[in-house]
C-alpha cells in the first residue's frame, strides 16, 4: 500500500498534517493556525475553534475526503469548561444523523499556547490515492 502526504503549510513541527493509507486519512492534531502560517488566530477561544473546524476540513478536502468521512475525533481543551461552546460551533459540521465517534480531553496545556486541538481519522471505500 502506497503512503499519500498531505502538506498545507500550517504545521508547526516536523510532521504532516494528514497522510493517507488505503482507503484510510489520519489527520494529525489541528489547531487554530492563521492557513499556512504557525499563527493562532486572534479573537480567544471561539474563534480558534471555528478556525480549528475550518483547517480540519481544509486538510479533509485536501486529502480527498469529505466531512462525513470522518469516523473518529479527538478534541482536546485547555479548558474543559469550553465543552458546550466547542460541542456548539461542531455541530455546524456534522449532522447529528452520522457524527463520528468523539472523545473530548481537558488538557493542561497545548503547543504555542493553543486553547483547542483536534486530530481524526477518515475512511471511505473510494479514496482518491
Amino acid at each position: 500500500m502506497t503512503k499519500r502526504v498531505i502538506q498545507n503549510g500550517s504545521s508547526i513541527g516536523p510532521y504532516s498534517q494528514a497522510v493517507v493509507v488505503g482507503d484510510t486519512c489520519y489527520v494529525a492534531g489541528t489547531g487554530g493556525f492563521l492557513p499556512g502560517t504557525s499563527q493562532l488566530v486572534e479573537g480567544g477561544t471561539e474563534a480558534e475553534i471555528h478556525q480549528t473546524m475550518k483547517n480540519l476540513q481544509g486538510v479533509i478536502d485536501e486529502a480527498g475526503y469529505q466531512m462525513s468521512d470522518i469516523v473518529t475525533v479527538t478534541a482536546f481543551l485547555r479548558d474543559i469548561d469550553d465543552w458546550p461552546l466547542f460541542n456548539t460551533i461542531y455541530s455546524d459540521y456534522f449532522s447529528p444523523e452520522a457524527a463520528p465517534a468523539r472523545a473530548v480531553v481537558g488538557v493542561a496545556d497545548l503547543p504555542a499556547g493553543a486553547n483547542v486541538e483536534i486530530t481524526c481519522v477518515a475512511h471511505r471505500q473510494d479514496a482518491v490515492r
